[in-house]
């Protein structure tokens, strides 16, 4: 009886050891696409002023070019080229609107993303 208890614990631990290795490759191994772009627009809001941000990251396999970042009714910026793996960091100029960034490529990539708020934490500067 001993030896059937150590076969079903080698039995599992191979078990787990496969579902991992099969998990971890989906993860390891995801098909990236040949262009992509990821944005992350920051709103943060104090008494006195309101604190904003834009870092966008090329997570594609190919380089963006002439990425416009469309800030509403006041203006444009343009980067001329984003390697892959790249981030790039953005400011938007006074006076711009804060609901929404558009952000665009030569390549055909057609961004729209809302500004994102933290979490405020009492005791914390700006809570």
């Amino acid at each position: 009886m001993e030896i059937s208890k150590k076969y079903v614990i080698v039995l599992l631990v191979v078990g787990i050891i496969i579902i991992s290795i099969f998990l971890s490759s989906n993860v390891i191994f995801k098909k990236k696409k040949e262009f992509d772009l990821e944005i992350d627009a920051l709103k943060e809001e104090q008494s006195l002023f309101t604190h904003t941000r834009v870092v966008i990251a090329n997570t594609g396999l190919k380089p963006l070019t002439n990425i416009t970042a469309n800030y509403g009714n006041i203006s444009e910026e343009i980067i001329p080229i984003l390697e892959p793996g790249q981030r790039y960091p953005l400011s938007p100029p006074a006076g711009s609107n804060l609901d929404r960034i558009i952000i665009t490529t030569e390549e055909g990539l057609n961004f729209t993303k809302e500004y994102r708020s933290p979490i405020k934490v009492p005791g914390m500067m700006g809570s």
